[in-house]
């Protein structure tokens, strides 16, 4: 039935010329039809007769249309084979050889490129059939349903394309926007960096200079007194070595000294005043000094009285006024200089105060820290805990067999998390601490002033400067945590590249 139809169609291609001011069939009500299979059509003997009566007479085929005849029923039987491609091509000849595009042509190329899902190319051959003013025949209907689905699908397209752009103005004015955020907010994060830094630094001047101050005051009291309590209030650092230096040269203690395996003591003019009989002793601090026989411990003033009877198995140094002691049963506390029990606390572990605190152990070994009154202060909960030095100190936790190390302040607040493998005291308003195998330093804040970076530090010198190696390379660092070389008794910036 299909082909037959498109039989009549050449038919009226042919003999009429296919003119597109042929005179129109007596109009009928349009019908939507997605295809010809839903046309119905007269019975093919009597639509060629119809047809043949109708065109035969009044036209006589040229060469040319006898061509374009052949072209558009061979491009009819391949497209009933589904040879759509050659069908096209048979379409474009048919047209070239009518010398123009005519509505069959183009109602056969419209339904063929509809079905390949060439949408363009039928739209513009529904297009053209219209144009053509077509006589409203079966394919009338047909062909607005192509027209007008073709429409429907590019104003979707457009549509698309249009919501796709708004899409992608949106996308990359957000992007934009998280851009220049991220910018503002990198940049906030330097300048804060860099006024962390600062604060750092003047921190650590501040700190530098009280030192300093704290020990000219003691200079300027000029007592032993005024000495020894710098030392406890600055118990780390060169500057509690200088001061050792100038009270001991200027009130001597007692030396140590070694003689025939026993340590006693002689005065500046080289007479023993405590005989050397003891098996351990340690120069004197507030006035006493620790001495042992056979593991067991006490203390000795400055005439070789023995005011601490040696009984005890560990004994620190004194500092503020007491000593922490532990028996031989395991029991640990503090004592004061006349071998008095401090409090009424007994505990697993003592260490000496400083600061004006001191870190001890419950009977679980958890650390906490009490004052010098005995009050506790920070409740135990660490591991490990360290003396308390520029108002910080070391504590550790276990994270299953490993402990590790973070900082603390003195009202008991963290300043770091426990994540170092080591912690190092506060010396200058910095401290040394290692992660991940590699070395680096924080400030008072617990802000990094250096990255993690470094294979060593040492402490720093004298002149400002401690020695480190970074990516195999020897440099010194600064307080700031700038990196220098030193040449020829010289130091020149170095930088490294990441």
């Amino acid at each position: 039935m299909k082909k037959f139809i498109y039989i009549v169609m050449a038919a009226g291609l042919v003999f009429a010329g296919v003119s597109a001011n042929a005179a129109p069939a007596k109009k009928t009500p349009a019908k939507t039809a997605k295809s010809v299979k839903n046309t119905k059509v007269a019975p093919q003997k009597e639509r060629v007769k119809a047809t043949t009566k109708f065109v035969m007479p009044q036209h006589t085929l040229s060469a040319n249309e006898k061509s374009a005849y052949n072209y558009y029923m061979k491009a009819l039987n391949n497209y009933s084979e589904g040879k759509a491609k050659a069908a096209l091509q048979e379409l474009d000849l048919c047209d070239k050889n009518l010398g123009y595009s005519s509505a069959r042509t183009n109602y056969l190329r419209a339904k063929i490129a509809y079905e390949t899902g060439d949408y363009a190319t039928a739209r513009n051959a529904s297009e053209s059939y219209f144009n053509s003013k077509p006589i409203h025949d079966n394919g009338y209907a047909e062909m607005k349903s192509i027209n007008d689905a073709t429409k429907a699908f590019f104003s979707q397209q457009e549509a698309n394309k249009e919501a796709a752009a708004a899409e992608a103005q949106v996308a990359a004015a957000k992007a934009a926007a998280e851009k220049k955020a991220a910018a503002e907010k990198e940049q906030a994060e330097i300048s804060a960096a860099r006024a962390r830094r600062e604060e750092a630094r003047k921190n650590r001047d501040a700190i530098v200079k009280k030192v300093e101050a704290d020990l000219n005051a003691a200079r300027q009291a000029n007592t032993r007194a005024a000495y020894q309590e710098f030392i406890q209030n600055h118990p780390f650092g060169k500057s509690r070595l200088t001061a050792e230096k100038e009270m001991n040269e200027k009130w001597p203690y007692p030396t140590r000294t070694l003689k025939g395996n026993k340590y006693g003591f002689v005065d500046k003019k080289g007479k023993f005043v405590i005989k050397p009989k003891y098996d351990n002793a340690s120069p004197f601090e507030e006035d006493m000094a620790r001495v042992g026989k056979a593991g067991l411990y006490g203390f000795v003033n400055e005439q070789g009285k023995e005011v601490v009877p040696l009984k005890y198995r560990y004994v620190s140094d004194f500092s503020y006024g007491y000593a922490a002691v532990k028996e031989t049963n395991g029991a640990a506390y503090f004592i004061d200089k006349a071998g008095n029990k401090f409090g009424n606390e007994t505990y697993k572990d003592v260490h000496v105060f400083s600061e004006g605190m001191a870190a001890v152990a419950n009977k679980s070994g958890l650390y906490g820290y009490i004052d010098k009154e005995g009050k506790q202060l920070i409740g135990f909960q660490y591991n490990t805990a360290s003396q308390f030095s520029g108002m910080r100190a070391v504590v550790g936790k276990k994270d299953g067999k490993v402990t590790k190390y973070g900082y603390i302040k003195k009202d008991g607040t963290p300043l770091t998390d426990c994540i170092y493998d080591e912690a190092q005291s506060f010396q200058g308003g910095m401290a040394r601490i290692k992660l991940n195998g590699k070395y680096g330093l924080i400030d008072w804040s617990g802000s990094p002033i250096t990255p993690v970076v470094y294979d060593y530090i040492t402490e720093f010198r004298n002149d400002g400067y401690a020695r480190s190696r970074r990516n195999g390379v020897e440099v010194l660092i600064d307080r700031n945590g700038d990196t220098w070389s030193e040449v020829n008794g010289n130091v020149i910036p170095v930088k490294f590249k990441n």
